[in-house]
Formats: structure tokens, C-alpha cells, sequence
């Protein structure tokens, strides 16, 4: 609500889906502007269609590079807001990832003045890289080493220096590293929330990078350091499942022997952090006769 009570305006720069934005934008105008429809923004926006902006608002329908400029129009955006609008179109309908991470790139700069959307983009700059949760575990350890110089050389593959400090600062600026009465930096107990569209293309470009990580192991990390299997199985929907609730309850175990609850559990030998990896994809297909 505005200070007079009426709605608030949608801010465009708020938005990673912009279906949901024409949605809101469609509400709004629908309450503050006399005699405003479907019908009514179509004519102002020179579609035939009456239903258009509905249809694409539903997901029914996806834009052109010629029906964005028009519904820009129809809705009465200004020239910035028109821009922010066009690169959340072509994030959303982009065909890969690859296209829609620098649609994402070029959407976090448009909107980068706006404070909440700037931390939704450094939401997906975490997501995005390997190398900041591997810091966030070593935080964890007793003889975590904040130095920029000293971090880089500790993780496998190097980092350099200047990319730990942008993490280190990162990582507190979302608060998932945290100061102790010390004054030494912690991993705090904190989930990440951003936009599903953003967060789900991010998550992906991590497991992307791990995969790739694990890859490259096989030559830079010695045998007797890493461990890869694989087993190929014939399933059905249902065994699937029993796998994925295999693969889920491993996870727990995983988990729970990076916390014992021995208290002479001490450790032997150096401490690593260990990316576990686990895949299970299908490779075959059904083919049409």
C-alpha cells in the first residue's frame, strides 16, 4: 500500500519471473486506472487478441522481440523499466543455460541500484561457485586461516587471492559467515532464498562446476586422494525410486559422520573438505515407432 492507502506500484526491479510481474502489473493498473482490461491494453498495445496479455501471463503464450516492446507500451513503462522487462523476458524464454546466465548477468546489472534485487543477485553469485562453500567449511575448522593468500593455496584447485576476498566477503555479507565473540570467522546457520527461477539456474551451473571438478580429478588429485565409482543398473519408475531414497538416506549417513557424537571422536590425520557428487541419470530412451 502507498502512504494514501491506494496499491503500490509493482517494482519491476523486484522480479525474476516476468509472468508474475505482468500479473501484479495487470492488478494494479486494473485497480488504479478507470476502465482498464485485457480488452483496453491489447488496443493500447496493438494486439488483436483481446486475451493476450492473459494467455502470456498464464504461460500460455511466450513473447516475440516485437510483443515485448508492445507490452512494454501497453503497461506504460519508462524506457529503464522497459529494459529491465525486456532482459526478464529473455531470461525466462533463453533455450539453455548458458544463454540464460548471461541474460541473468546482463538483468543483475540493470537492476544493480536496487538494494533487495542486488542481494538476490549475490544470492546467485553464491550459488554459482564452487569455491565459497569450500571456504564456509573450512571456517568450521579450529585452524581456519582467514588470509586471502593462504586460502587460495588451501583449496584444489588454487584460487586466487583476490577471488577468496570477493567469497570471504560475500559469504558475510549474506550472512553464512559470522564473527564469534573472538572475532574469528564462523559458518552460521543459514539458508539461502531467492527467486525459484534464479536459484534453480544457479544450483545448476554449481553442480555443473562440481561435475566438471570431479572430472578434472581423475588427473590433478592422486588415486589414493579421491575416490570415483560408477555402476550401470537396469530400472523401473518404482526401483528408481527405492535408488533415490537409497542415495537420500546415504546423504544422512554422510552427513552424520562429518558430526559424531563420540567425544573422543578425534580426528586422523590432516582435515580435508570433500565434495561428495552422486549421480543418477538415465541413459537411454524410449523411441518412438
Amino acid at each position: 500500500m502507498n502512504d494514501d492507502g491506494g496499491p503500490e506500484r509493482p517494482q519491476i526491479t523486484r522480479y525474476t519471473d516476468y509472468r508474475a510481474y505482468l500479473r501484479d502489473m495487470y492488478a494494479y493498473l486494473k485497480a488504479t486506472r478507470t476502465g482498464f482490461s485485457y480488452r483496453s491494453f491489447a488496443r493500447r498495445a496493438g494486439f488483436s487478441s483481446g486475451s493476450f496479455l492473459k494467455l502470456v501471463s498464464d504461460g500460455q503464450r511466450n513473447l516475440s522481440d516485437d510483443s515485448v516492446l508492445r507490452v512494454a507500451k501497453g503497461l506504460g513503462l519508462d524506457a529503464r523499466e522497459a529494459d529491465v522487462f525486456e532482459a526478464l523476458v529473455a531470461f525466462d524464454q533463453a533455450p539453455t543455460d548458458e544463454v540464460r546466465d548471461r541474460c541473468y548477468r546482463r538483468l543483475a546489472r540493470l537492476v544493480e541500484r536496487d538494494p533487495v534485487a542486488r542481494l538476490a543477485a549475490e544470492h546467485y553469485a553464491a550459488y554459482s561457485r564452487w569455491y565459497p562453500w569450500i571456504i564456509r567449511e573450512l571456517a568450521a575448522l579450529e585452524e581456519f586461516d582467514e588470509d586471502p593468500s593462504h586460502l587460495g593455496r588451501r583449496l584444489r584447485p588454487k584460487v586466487r587471492p583476490a577471488s577468496v576476498t570477493r567469497a570471504l566477503g560475500l559469504l558475510s555479507s549474506l550472512g553464512l559467515l559470522v564473527r564469534d565473540a573472538s572475532g574469528r570467522l564462523r559458518p552460521a546457520e543459514r539458508t539461502l532464498s531467492t527467486g525459484a527461477e534464479v536459484r534453480t539456474l544457479a544450483v545448476r551451473n554449481f553442480h555443473r562446476r562440481m561435475l566438471e571438478l570431479a572430472i578434472d580429478s581423475l588427473d590433478r588429485v592422486p588415486r589414493e586422494e579421491r575416490n570415483i565409482t560408477s555402476v550401470t543398473v537396469t530400472l523401473d519408475a518404482r526401483r528408481y525410486q527405492r535408488v533415490i531414497a537409497l542415495l537420500d538416506q546415504l546423504r544422512q549417513e554422510v552427513l552424520a559422520v562429518e558430526h559424531p557424537t563420540e567425544a573422543d571422536d578425534t580426528p586422523d590425520g590432516p582435515v580435508q573438505v570433500y565434495q561428495l557428487t552422486l549421480s543418477l541419470v538415465p541413459m537411454t530412451q524410449e523411441v518412438k515407432s
